[in-house]
This record gives structure tokens, C-alpha cells and sequence, in this order.
């Protein structure tokens, strides 16, 4: 690449893709509502009509939140990362297994960074992975020492949007180029260090990467590949606007045909630059709520505190007992004129402007969980009664939204794991060892709360039930899904032969069965049958025998009357 000139590399480092400079605020909202603490309220507790300073200020120090933006996020997290994806040891290639114990050069092992980019993901909608190399090439003929020292590893880190200063797609659909913005700090030498965090870019390419630094005069430079690389928001205030000239400090060749960065998107998505974020609508609802309490706080320090009302011809100036007055209570004292007889009294809100508030708030309560199918985290009445009010019928439909939702996240997140896959084994030049399906990783198809136990004990009951032998192999299959989560391909693949086995000899042990119950059923057929014959015959033989007694009888009977007639 030509080098650029100074003006060049100036409006590089400054430009900023425009739908990413709409949403800068908002994505800085949304990480400040979901971290919390006490700077949130300054930026987000709206001063009402006619509030004075310090009251307002007062209400600002006894402002209070339960986080529900931060709820929202760790549940959905909790529940899709319940069952552990599938990540297939056996067939991973070397480079792989190893990057999957330490991505991001500081010991987190995968399962940890793809919860921590799930998270962003829910807070951002689009995070940034970037994946680099701190291997260098060697020469053919280099010594063994060389190649010793040219080893190194292959880490990840995460970006967070606004991060991202510019990209640019191709017409194959990938990236031609990536902007990005890091920070690192000054602090090689305890002594002549300043300690500041400051920023600097980086041009991914698909061949290269460039690094931009802003340098002062005569000033060394901090190592390159000691840079602190952070998605912290506490570094927010290092981003400054560029005042001096950026020169390029440092460059190198990947060689990799394609720029190392993956879109990590809260669901799958064919959005070009930005996706929605699981609290884009949660935030905002949080922070309604947030100024109802502190709202309902105002009206409990009013009620509790009132402000007395007093005649001010009651107050003589001088008087010991009106310097006795103005100490007493909340030093809060409105004066009115009681030329008509008044009597002094207690001022306060109206106790039916806290049911007001109190019934909005758990009102947005109920429709934040709600929006992402965790209603049963705070039902009508708020979980925090200990009474579960929701019906069965809103229960299931709960599940549906929120069973789909985790499909989603789990399709992104899988797309996610296999891009980085092929990405590391690129790095190391294992690409090839990959096969064509690359099932290294699979996340869960169905988030369900059926256990182990119970798939067994479906089983059981479909066998005593004689159901469909279609219908036991797919149990079948659950189980063992269930039971080998983190089955090699070739292990499931012997399983799924297996089950295939067990169905064609189950189907062919039935047909056997079937076949003998027809030939006995055959068999008895014919046994009655010929039963049904012998017993006619015989009854045929004994009809026969008795008329011959009943003739012979009737001649001899004869013969005795003929007899005794001729007498």
C-alpha cells in the first residue's frame, strides 16, 4: 500500500460511518443504563417544572434504582448459556483447541468469552470481534531457534461499536476494510510516563493491517504490540477529537484474503450496519421508571416532612418564641395572612398522587419483562409479593416468546463461534483441516426445561404405550443429545447409525410378532373348526343310533300288540 499523505491519514482517523454517528449516543446510553452507579442518575433524573436547585439536587443524592436493564440482559444470558454448547474437542484442529482454552491472551477460556459476547451483544446489538495474531512469518531457511522465537498465539477481543469508526462491504458481501479505534496508556517507565489513556487507529484490510498514532515532538514511541485494547466505557474520556497530525506507526502483512472481524449480532440479521439491541426499548423504560421513584420519593419527604403553614402576624420580629419557630421542624415555613382568623397548618402532597405513580410504575415494570417473555420473573402484582399470579395460558405464551428469543440468540451466537473458528484456523494455517459442515460447535435447538431424567422416563412410557416406532427413535435421539452433549462428529454420527439399527430391528421384531399373532389366530381358526366338524358328526352318529333304538323299540312294540291280538 502507497503511503498516504498526513492530510490523507488525518481525515481517515476523523471520519465516521453516518448511521454509526446516529447512534453513538444511543449506544452510550444503553451501556451507562446497564452498568448503573451513581453518574447515571446526574445524566438521567430530569430536573420537573419550577424544582428549585438544590431541591433538585437533593433529589439526585437520594435517587435509587432496581436495574432492571441489567436484569433483562443476565437473565437471557443465565437461561441460553443453561445448557452448555457443543464443542467438538475430537475433530477441532490443533490451533483451535488451543485458542478455545485461552481467547483473549489472558486465560478466559471460550465458554466465558462467548457469555461475555452474547452479553454485548444484548447491550449493543452489534459488537465487534477482532482476531489477531502475535505470530510472525519466517524465512525458509531460518534456524530452529528463529522459529522457536517466531511462535505466538492467537487472541480475540471485543469491540464495542462506537468503536468501530468506519467499513466498507464488497460485492462479495465481506468486508474490503475495517476502522477501528483503541486505547492504550502511557506507562512503560514509572518515572517518565504520564500515565494517560490515550487513543489510536487501526486499518484492517484484507491483506494488512496500519496502525495511526497522534506523536508529539521528540517523543518515543510506546511498542506497538504492548497496546491496551479495551471496550471499557471508562476510557470514553481519551476519545478526543483529533488536534495534531497522525502519522502511521506501524504496519504489517496478514495475508489472509479477508479483513479478521466479525459482526457479533444480537439475533441473525441482514442489516448492513446496525442490528437492534435486546434493551433498545428496556432502557428507556428503566429510566421511566427510575424518575417515577425518585418522583414518589419527593412526595414521602414532602408527606413526612411537611411545610408549616403559620399566620405572619403570629411572627413579631425579635420574638424569642418566633427564633424558636423557625428552628423547629424542617426549618420550612410559608407565611400566609391571617387578618381573617387563620390558624397555622401543615402543608402536603396529596397521598393520591403517589398511587398514581406507584400504579405506572409496576405498570412498566410489568411491561418491560413482558416485552421479552419474562413475565413470570414479576408478574401483575410484582414477584416481590412471593405470589405467582400469572395463569397457565400466559405462562405457556411467555415460554413461546421467550423459548424463541433464545432460539435466535443461539443461531447468532453458533454463526458467531463457527466464523471465528474458521478465522483462528486461517491464522495458523489449518483452514484445510476443517470439514466441509464445520460442526465444531453447536448450541441447543430447544431451550425447554426438561431434564435428563424425564427423556428417559418419556421413553419408558412410549414403549409401554406401543407408540409409533418413528416416534421412539426421535426420543431416542433427545436422549442422547442430552446425555453426550459434547459428542465428537463421528461419535454422533455412530450414534444416529445405532438408532437407525434399533428402529429396523424394532420395526422388524414387530412384523415378526404381528406374523405369529396371525398364524395363531390362523391356527385356532382352523382348531374350532374342526372342532365345530367332529362335534356335528358325532351329534349326526348319535341322532342316527337313536332313531334305530326308537324302531326297533317301535317294532318290538308292534310285534307284542299283533301277539295279543291274535290271542
Amino acid at each position: 500500500m502507497t503511503t498516504p499523505s498526513t492530510d490523507k491519514i488525518n481525515a481517515l482517523v476523523t471520519r465516521v460511518h453516518p448511521d454509526y454517528t446516529k447512534m453513538h449516543a444511543h449506544w452510550l446510553f444503553l451501556e451507562a443504563t446497564y452498568n448503573g452507579g451513581r453518574d447515571w442518575f446526574k445524566r438521567n433524573i430530569f430536573q420537573y417544572f419550577k424544582e428549585g436547585d438544590k431541591e433538585y439536587k437533593d433529589r439526585i443524592d437520594r435517587a435509587y434504582r432496581f436495574n432492571h436493564t441489567r436484569e433483562v440482559v443476565d437473565l437471557i444470558n443465565k437461561y441460553l448459556f443453561r445448557a452448555q454448547a457443543s464443542r467438538n474437542t475430537t475433530d477441532a484442529p490443533a490451533s483451535v483447541q488451543a485458542f478455545w482454552k485461552d481467547v483473549d491472551g489472558a486465560g478466559m477460556n471460550i465458554s466465558d468469552f462467548a457469555r461475555t459476547v452474547s452479553q454485548k451483544a444484548s447491550v449493543f446489538g452489534c459488537p465487534w470481534v477482532i482476531v489477531d495474531s502475535t505470530m510472525t512469518e519466517v524465512a525458509e531457511n531460518a534456524s530452529e531457534q528463529d522459529v522457536a522465537d517466531a511462535e505466538g498465539r492467537i487472541y480475540a477481543y471485543i469491540l464495542r461499536p462506537s468503536q468501530v469508526r468506519d467499513f466498507s462491504w464488497g460485492a462479495d458481501g465481506k468486508l474490503n476494510w475495517l476502522l477501528t479505534q483503541e486505547t492504550y496508556r502511557d506507562d512503560q517507565d514509572p518515572f517518565d510516563s504520564s500515565g494517560d489513556v490515550k487513543i489510536q487507529y487501526r486499518l484492517w484490510t484484507r491483506q494488512q493491517w496500519v496502525l495511526f498514532r497522534e506523536m508529539k515532538p521528540n517523543q518515543k514511541a510506546v511498542d506497538a504490540s504492548k497496546v491496551y485494547r479495551t471496550s471499557n466505557a471508562s476510557v470514553d474520556d481519551a476519545a478526543l477529537a483529533a488536534v495534531g497530525n497522525y502519522e502511521i506507526e506501524d504496519s504489517g502483512d496478514h495475508r489472509l484474503g479477508f479483513v479478521p472481524a466479525i459482526r457479533a449480532d444480537n439475533v441473525p440479521s441482514d442489516a448492513l450496519y446496525t442490528v437492534p439491541a435486546l434493551i433498545n426499548d428496556v432502557a428507556y423504560l428503566d429510566r421511566a421508571v427510575a424518575n417515577y421513584l425518585s418522583n414518589l420519593d419527593a412526595i414521602i419527604q414532602d408527606q413526612t416532612f411537611s411545610q408549616l403553614a403559620i399566620p405572619a402576624q403570629n411572627l413579631m420580629p425579635g420574638d424569642e418564641a418566633t427564633n424558636k419557630v423557625l428552628e423547629a421542624g424542617t426549618k420550612r415555613i410559608f407565611t400566609f395572612d391571617g387578618e381573617g382568623g387563620g390558624m397555622p397548618f401543615y402543608l402536603s402532597p396529596d397521598p393520591k398522587q403517589a398511587e398514581l405513580i406507584m400504579s405506572a410504575i409496576q405498570q412498566i415494570i410489568n411491561e418491560i419483562y413482558h416485552s421479552v417473555g419474562l413475565a413470570g420473573e414479576r408478574t401483575k402484582q410484582d414477584n416481590a409479593k412471593g405470589v405467582d399470579n400469572s395463569s397457565g395460558v400466559a405462562k405457556a405464551k411467555d415460554f413461546e416468546r421467550v423459548n424463541s428469543l433464545l432460539l435466535s440468540k443461539a443461531q447468532a451466537m453458533q454463526s458467531f463461534e463457527l466464523e471465528l473458528i474458521r478465522m483462528v484456523s486461517a491464522f495458523a494455517g489449518e483452514e484445510a483441516q476443517l470439514s466441509e459442515d464445520n460442526e465444531l460447535v453447536k448450541y441447543p435447538e430447544s431451550f425447554d426445561v426438561i431434564g435428563l431424567w424425564d427423556e428417559i422416563d418419556i421413553a419408558i412410557k412410549l414403549s409401554l404405550i406401543e407408540a409409533p416406532i418413528a416416534l421412539r427413535a426421535r426420543q431416542m435421539t433427545a436422549i442422547s443429545e442430552k446425555l453426550f452433549r459434547g459428542a465428537s462428529l463421528k461419535d454422533r454420527k455412530e450414534f444416529e447409525s445405532e438408532i437407525k439399527s434399533w428402529r429396523d430391528r424394532l420395526e422388524a421384531s414387530i412384523e415378526v410378532a404381528v406374523e405369529i399373532q396371525n398364524t395363531s389366530v390362523e391356527e385356532a381358526k382352523n382348531r374350532l373348526t374342526e372342532e365345530a366338524s367332529r362335534d356335528r358328526s358325532g351329534a349326526g352318529e348319535k341322532q342316527s343310533d337313536t332313531k334305530t333304538r326308537q324302531e326297533s323299540r317301535r317294532k318290538e312294540s308292534d310285534q307284542a300288540t299283533g301277539q295279543g291280538e291274535k290271542k
